[in-house]
């Protein structure tokens, strides 16, 4: 007899492991979902929460960018139509306010818009090299001062349309 007992216990415990793997599986199958669920879970809400950060770093952005093109629109204007028309006391001061304030606001809206996705960053490249390329131009007189105006406030608007559809786009 116990031989024959030694002999069903083997045959149990053969037949017993995949069974008992099932039956464990069957007992513990609301932990398993769970735990599938949790880890997906946490792994959309990470990726959502990057996301949502990284838009709102993008608006932020995108809102200092509106002013720093429309304070170096200002600027363009005030050095074209406005610069050493006028008699002030301390002329090479104001000079020098427009020019390094010029220069200053050229270079960060280059830099902010390298941060931006595409087309912003060739966008604030372009503008950069239009400003560079004509803001010396912007206060004289005659045909080299328009054309530096018009390619100077071409580059400024291209950068705002952009900036507008990215915004949009962030809704």
């Amino acid at each position: 007899m116990p031989y024959r007992l030694a002999r069903r216990r083997r045959q149990n415990v053969k037949g017993s492991n995949s069974s008992s793997i099932r039956s464990q599986l069957k007992r513990h199958s609301v932990a398993l979902i769970s735990l599938v669920l949790a880890i997906a879970s946490l792994g959309y809400n990470t990726w959502r929460n990057e996301t949502s950060e990284l838009h709102r770093n993008w608006r932020q952005a995108a809102f200092q960018l509106t002013t720093e093109v429309n304070e170096l629109q200002q600027i363009t204007l005030y050095r074209r139509y406005f610069f050493g028309r006028q008699e002030h006391p301390l002329l090479s001061v104001q000079d020098a306010d427009t020019w390094v304030g010029g220069w200053g606001k050229a270079i960060s809206i280059r830099d902010l818009t390298s941060l931006l996705p595409e087309p912003l960053p060739d966008r604030g490249q372009s503008l950069f090299d239009a400003w560079q390329a004509n803001a010396g131009e912007l206060d004289q007189s005659g045909e080299a001062a328009a054309e530096a105006e018009q390619a100077i406030l071409k580059a400024l608007d291209e950068v705002r349309l952009s900036v507008l559809e990215l915004i949009e786009n962030l809704r």
